[in-house]
């Protein structure tokens, strides 16, 4: 009798701890936040495209925490439906009151979990129950009417821009204005070469110009006339006999 009892307390054991560490090994494969500290806070969107209950929460990137659940709110004041993502954050995290929040998805189609990203350090920190009011993601449709409407927008221009190429008129217009441009290109070569030559004509000191610019004969006489005016200052006003005679 004693031995029956001694092996019933072994089995008890064994089956006692054998759950035990199933417990702990499902709790740690599926992440469960019950045994950890945290709070709640509120989030709300008008529009959370597809997020369902216990979708990761990211903070600057790391993962913080869940969202625990989701419910349909009306605003007060504008009496409009709302959707309230009651979010489930570990202790150790702050989140500023001014923190950007919106709705993210791990690759293309990939699952959808909540970003939070920082606000002001300065800025008062959220507490148990508070809420911060998120930013609407982008739905699929909404792309795809943008995406279409800019298909359509880019059809048109195409088709204008074929008709436009495809007028004869238009065509023999651009022609005669190539030609134009051609004829002005060279007319425009032509004075280049020619300012050219100028240019380097007078450098030698050719032309009237080239002389008074580089010929020292001239800027010697006007020094001589200079000199001599300062001299006799009264050849300005008088004149010679024999000049005035022969006038």
């Amino acid at each position: 009798m004693e031995r029956k009892s001694n092996f019933e307390m072994k089995v008890g054991i064994f089956v006692f701890t054998g759950i035990v560490l199933l417990t702990i090994i499902v709790f740690s494969i599926g992440d469960f936040y019950t045994i950890k500290k945290g709070y709640t806070i509120n989030v709300l969107f008008n529009f959370v495209n597809g997020i369902d209950i216990g979708a990761p929460v990211r903070y600057a990137g790391f993962e913080v925490g869940e969202v625990r659940d989701i419910n349909i709110v009306y605003d007060q004041e504008t009496s409009k439906p709302m959707v309230e993502l009651t979010v489930w954050l570990n202790e150790k995290t702050r989140i500023n009151e001014d923190a950007r929040a919106y709705i993210n998805t791990l690759g293309l189609l990939g699952e959808k979990y909540l970003e939070i990203m920082p606000g002001n350090p300065e800025s008062r920190i959220l507490k148990k129950g508070d809420t911060l009011t998120g930013r609407d993601p982008v739905s699929t449709e909404e792309i795809s009417r943008e995406v279409h409407t800019t298909l359509l927008k880019l059809g048109t221009t195409i088709d204008s821009i074929n008709k436009i190429v495809g007028d004869e008129e238009l065509q023999l217009s651009l022609k005669e204005t190539i030609k134009h441009c051609e004829h002005l290109c060279v007319s425009l070569k032509e004075l280049s070469d020619t300012t050219t030559e100028l240019i380097d004509g007078i450098k030698r000191g050719q032309g009237t110009i080239g002389k008074l610019l580089f010929d020292d004969t001239l800027y010697n006489e006007l020094n001589e006339f200079v000199d001599d005016l300062k001299a006799h200052p009264w050849k300005l006003l008088y004149r010679p006999k024999e000049e005035r005679r022969k006038k």
